[in-house]
């Protein structure tokens, strides 16, 4: 029993540092879909500057070009993590599984030894019985 409490610890943990791991790759994701959104509105409201201002126009089409870069390195970062999510998301799952194919064998074991004190229980409480019984039918 104790090996099994063991192992129930150690996967308990494997699966909390994967879970938080997945955690962490999960808000870096969040973080840039913030940065591309942030992206999008910077380069719509320098867009509308520059059509509105011809001496700055000039100007604009470096900026769309370099946040246009920005952005295509956000897509790939993003994806990667998308790739990576999955991953650790399939890695959560197989521990947890781990876990409760444990958890559920401490469980049968311990069903199964109060099963047999109690069968025990009640092999001695009928040995007890059938003694008074005989007892008493010797006595009369």
């Amino acid at each position: 029993m104790k090996g099994l409490e063991s192992l129930i610890r150690v996967h308990k943990w494997k699966l909390d540092e994967k879970r938080r791991e997945l955690g962490d790759f999960e808000k870096l994701r969040g973080g840039f879909l913030n940065q591309l959104n942030d992206l999008k509105m910077d380069l719509h409201r320098e867009q509308e500057i520059a059509t509105q201002h011809a001496d700055v126009s000039f100007s604009f089409v470096s900026y769309a070009r370099a946040t246009r870069e920005q952005q295509d390195n956000l897509v790939a970062s993003i994806e990667e993590l998308d790739g990576k999510i999955e991953v650790l998301t399939d890695e959560v799952a197989v521990c947890f599984q781990e876990l409760k194919k444990y958890e559920i064998a401490v469980d049968i074991r311990g069903t199964r030894q109060k099963y047999e004190r109690q069968r025990t229980e009640q092999i001695e409480l009928d040995d007890i019985a059938i003694d008074m019984h005989r007892r008493k039918s010797h006595h009369i």
